[in-house]
């Protein structure tokens, strides 16, 4: 019992010392304009999906999936 009382206060000790020393985290908050107008990332639109997703998350092809076979169905009719 002793042992895990001075666990707890080394514990709670080294909470203390972090954060007297440790500068604070930023609010999830923006403080300045400059960041509320900061665009994270673009969303574009699959052309077969006709779903939206992230630019950054993107991919050129998917091997295994039904937006893989829409493309192939849409690829492999016939143009007029």
């Amino acid at each position: 019992m002793r042992f895990l009382i001075l666990c707890l206060l080394i514990y709670v000790g080294y909470r203390t010392v972090k954060a007297l020393i440790l500068p604070r985290e930023s609010s999830s908050q923006p403080e300045t304009q400059g960041e509320l107008t900061r665009i994270d990332d673009v969303m574009v639109k699959d052309p077969f999906c006709q779903t939206y997703f992230p630019k950054r998350s993107g991919i050129k092809a998917v091997i295994d999936g039904a937006c893989r076979d829409k493309f192939v169905e849409q690829r492999n009719k016939p143009s007029t």
